[in-house]
């Protein structure tokens, strides 16, 4: 079953009925959708949610303590979402899509443990570190993760180097190695591989590493390495004195 709230009144943040709706109100549109198509919880154990494209940025308490308990799919895309924390109302989501909400906290991001899917695509992320370990904090189950769109996630989108783009791919993967699908790409074992070993060469503990600046200190190291060879090159007594 899937339900759309649509055309969700504009009331400040600070006005006491943002938070005490009145459901008799004809200002929202409740609908069901009893299709069964395109959007509906895969397995049909619980129900999808939808609150995109209202300009939240918040919740109503009504809302979450109405549709917490049966909702495992929620669509929060293209809202003004920041403070994260009424997601803890929302114990058995499995699917969580919060695309184009712009610089959300990960300090409010609750804990989610039954959550396999999380897509924070094009949210202006920077801080991709802190989320990744945010987010083994509170999604032990989590499988399927896209930060797409972010420029923290670097990619040949963002103008970054394959180099830069697969440190940052093993810098999650080794943080969350029970990941199956990153952004537009499936987990290989490979991959897995690779990332246990950067975990160890990067000595990846209980706290966020910046990855950003090892790969500069590491690219700092190598063009002094290629200017070493390059002087070599020109001058073979170099060599021969050193």
């Amino acid at each position: 079953m899937i339900f759309f709230i649509e055309n969700y009144p504009h009331v400040d943040d600070d006005d006491e009925l943002y938070l005490n709706y009145d459901w008799s109100s004809d200002s929202i549109s409740l609908k069901s959708n009893m299709s069964g198509s395109t959007g509906s919880d895969p397995d049909g154990s619980g129900e999808r949610l939808s609150l995109a494209y209202e300009k939240l940025s918040q919740i109503p308490r009504k809302i979450a303590e109405k549709f917490s308990r049966t909702t495992t799919i929620l669509d929060l895309s293209y809202n003004n979402l920041k403070d994260l924390s009424f997601l803890s109302y929302f114990r058995q989501l499995n699917t969580l899509i919060l695309d184009h909400n712009d610089l959300p906290d990960e300090k409010t991001f609750p804990s989610l443990p039954n959550l396999e899917l999380l897509w924070l695509n094009h949210c202006n992320i920077e801080n991709v570190q802190d989320w990744v370990y945010r987010i083994r904090e509170c999604c032990p189950s989590l499988r399927y993760l896209s930060l797409l769109g972010n420029p923290g996630a670097t990619s040949s989108f963002n103008g970054n180097s394959t180099l830069e783009h697969n440190d940052y791919r093993m810098m999650v993967l080794a943080v969350l190695p029970q990941l199956r699908h990153l952004d537009d790409a499936e987990v290989n074992s490979s991959q897995r591989a690779q990332a246990r070993q950067f975990k160890h060469s990067y000595n990846l503990g209980q706290t966020p590493f910046n990855i950003f600046e090892s790969i500069g200190r590491g690219q700092q190291q190598a063009n002094k390495r290629a200017s070493v060879r390059r002087r070599r090159l020109r001058d073979p007594k170099e060599e021969e004195d050193s």
